[in-house]
């Protein structure tokens, strides 16, 4: 009998320890998080203003208290209160609530693109599964380019047709992956059939916009570029980061719910069965929903895909495989990191070119993915030699 207390004395012990553990990594994770995006807020590239921390603090809370008071004012005491505004801070106001605006769209953006890798490779039971490889980011520059095409610099200011077109396209080209991978496997879409169809429907996609771009003159090819990889730069109103919110929420709401099932999701269909969960269901649901956020994540922050790669597998070696923590600390995560890497990207020029946010991402995140490697047996116990 004392035996036995001992060992549940020790369990408790154990677990005391790892909610310990997990909590401290929250609030490093918030932190880290909240410093980033105050350093973005502060400081802005080598051609920007820079401003002190208390400055944009106060800043801010007159800004917030003003959209307060304009929920219950009419115009004339709008324009009032605008005008003390403006008194009080100047033009540096309006500069910095749009820095306000970036933060929120690029730390949202990386947040649900981090969640929408963690929600591949649960589904897929594979630590490199990625949503780019089933078609979504190659239907979402295909939308892009007919745009370019279509009305040229005008599709700059056409958010509503951006988004119906790179939706339509690539949750089109999604559902009609799953039903030819259901096709190929004889009513039974596996994993595998899932991956050889969308490397060959990306492939063709890939064919066809190089068609096109080898097509264009110089002067759309620059358009298409500069819209493609900095889509960033062209949402940046409270509306569209509603229309992210909005759209990633409604995707997200069900994945919550069902957090504690989709651990099963990574056993046989057989053990999960017996268990009493629809193993396929939530696949099937966790291949869509993580569809939906790439292409979210794309049409605002442009190509980033390498994030959906990296973080969940960092995340999955700093707070282990359950997919509850995997959840927030993705999304904690991706958001700094592309906040970080907007950050690196607003100093980086190369003959007053400035680099994409894709090709910065993706250079922070070669020795983050190294260090992973480097550490595997940690990480997935059943891949030690």
């Amino acid at each position: 009998m004392p035996t036995g207390h001992n060992e549940l004395d020790r369990i408790r012990v154990i677990r005391a320890m790892e909610k310990r553990k997990k909590r401290k990594r929250v609030l490093i994770a918030v932190a880290v998080l909240v410093t980033a995006a105050f350093l973005y807020m502060c400081i802005e590239g080598r051609e920007g203003s820079h401003y002190q921390p208390v400055y944009v603090a106060r800043c801010l809370a007159a800004f917030i208290r003003y959209r307060v008071q304009c929920l219950w004012a009419d115009g004339a005491v709008q324009d009032q209160l605008q005008a003390q505004l403006q008194a009080a801070f100047g033009n540096d106001w309006a500069a910095v609530v749009s820095r306000l605006k970036s933060v929120l769209l690029i730390g949202i953006s990386g947040a649900v693109l981090a969640l929408s890798g963690t929600v591949y490779q649960t589904s897929m039971r594979n630590p490199m599964a990625v949503p780019t490889m089933l078609g979504v980011s190659s239907g979402v520059q295909l939308a892009q380019m007919v745009l370019i095409l279509l009305y040229a610099e005008q599709a700059y200011y056409m958010p509503v047709q951006r988004y119906a077109l790179s939706y339509g396209i690539s949750i089109g080209v999604l559902l009609a992956i799953l039903g030819a991978a259901r096709i190929v496997g004889r009513d039974r879409a596996n994993i595998a059939d899932l991956l050889i169809v969308g490397t060959i429907v990306n492939r063709l996609f890939q064919i066809i916009m190089n068609y096109y771009q080898s097509q264009m003159d110089d002067t759309t090819l620059e358009l298409y570029q500069e819209f493609a990889q900095n889509s960033q730069d062209y949402y940046n109103d409270f509306s569209d980061i509603g229309v992210l919110i909005l759209i990633s929420g409604v995707v997200l709401l069900p994945l919550i719910l069902m957090r504690f099932s989709f651990n099963v999701v990574s056993f046989e269909d057989e053990d999960a069965h017996a268990v009493g969960v629809k193993s396929k269901f939530l696949r099937f649901y966790g291949i869509f929903a993580g569809g939906v956020l790439t292409a979210t994540a794309m049409i605002h922050a442009g190509n980033v895909g390498m994030l959906a790669t990296v973080v969940p597998l960092m995340c999955r070696y700093l707070y282990g495989a359950d997919f509850r923590d995997l959840l927030w600390a993705s999304a904690l995560w991706g958001g700094v990191i592309l906040l970080f890497s907007e950050f690196v990207r607003s100093y980086t020029y190369i003959n007053e070119y400035q680099i994409p946010l894709g090709n910065i991402v993706s250079l922070l995140a070669i020795p983050l993915l190294i260090w992973i490697i480097r550490r595997q047996q940690k990480i997935f116990p059943s891949m030690e030699r």
